[in-house]
């Protein structure tokens, strides 16, 4: 079996990649910030269990979810199919690919060949686009790009078990309904659910009460923290890096808001576009002044970065009312 004749996209984030790739395979163009817009993707969540060694701030709407919430916005045929068999798993991936389907993976990249992670990951969202001999190729975000990795080892990465973890999830998608004049509707749909669900969060850990939950937690991050700097370091590392695109997938949905204007008309998405890459910029600043911290700078770049936040909470409470408004 060759490898599926598609010009494979390397982005930002792992899910709005492997989605695009999926699409392109059916020859639906998409760009990734558009697929992340339509997907309802940006969101903000702050986690800190007591099994976690750090604290988390997500800047995106929980695994998963994207891929189905463009399925719906665009009448897009989704077939998701999960097994705890792994030679089940393994039969229905080969059989996808011999049909000529590309096929998303949710897996913990850990595992396969060519990664070097340090942690592990079971919510990772790759694109699998054929197999020769006993080796999988797949395409990654920016960073990897296109790999191969053996049968032993991404059988092994798609049965990892952890947070938020499937059961050797594949994911196959079809045209379905989908017409390019519904992109407009769709986008204003998406930004309206969007908004509704920042504004209107279902626990204070999320949305624009979660930013502020978030500046609070922050300046006690000393006394909750085993190793501060350490911690304040990955924490960083995760918002600017993580598959976020910069600023807390803040410059990813700037991004999608001006292709919503040209698509729409609709000058209030351009407007907040402008406001989103500025919130980006200051966000991509936090996640700096984390990073940089050292054990003498702990509290001095926490009680920064907090007061960053405090307002960054209040900005994108009225940025999203202003998109909520627009889009009634």
């Amino acid at each position: 079996m060759a490898v599926i004749d598609i010009s494979p996209y390397s982005g930002d984030h792992c899910e709005s990649t492997t989605l695009l790739n999926m699409l392109r395979n059916h020859d639906i163009e998409l760009s990734e910030p558009l697929i992340f817009g339509l997907g309802q993707g940006l969101s903000f969540l702050y986690w800190h269990s007591k099994q976690m060694p750090t604290p988390f701030l997500a800047g995106r709407v929980k695994p998963d979810q994207l891929i189905r919430n463009v399925a719906d916005a665009l009448t897009l045929e989704l077939r998701a199919q999960e097994t705890a068999s792994a030679a089940k798993a393994e039969a229905t991936l080969l059989q996808a690919l011999d049909e000529g389907d590309v096929v998303g993976l949710k897996l913990d990249r850990y595992h396969l060949d060519y990664a070097h992670e340090n942690h592990h990951f079971a919510a990772h969202y790759l694109a699998c686009i054929g197999y020769e001999d006993d080796r999988f190729v797949v395409v990654e975000t920016r960073s990897l790009g296109v790999q191969s990795t053996s049968r032993q080892s991404l059988t092994q990465a798609r049965s990892a078990r952890g947070p938020m973890c499937s059961r050797s999830l594949a994911v196959r998608v079809g045209p379905g309904g989908y017409e390019e004049s519904v992109l407009a509707k769709a986008c204003r749909s998406s930004i309206l659910a969007t908004a509704q669900e920042f504004l209107d969060p279902p626990i204070t850990n999320m949305g624009f009460k979660g930013i502020t939950k978030a500046a609070s937690l922050m300046r006690k991050w000393p006394e909750r923290l085993d190793r501060p700097a350490e911690a304040m370091g990955i924490v960083g590392t995760s918002m600017e890096e993580g598959g976020t695109g910069g600023g807390l997938f803040r410059t990813m949905w700037a991004q999608f808001l001006e292709e919503a204007h040209e698509l729409t008309g609709i000058e209030a998405y351009d407007e907040v576009a402008v406001e989103y890459r500025r919130i980006s910029k200051r966000w991509t600043e936090v996640a700096n002044l984390l990073r940089d911290a050292d054990d003498t700078t702990v509290r001095p770049a926490l009680e920064e970065a907090a007061s960053i936040v405090d307002v960054l909470a209040n900005d994108e409470r009225t940025a999203m009312a202003r998109l909520e408004e627009a889009s009634r």
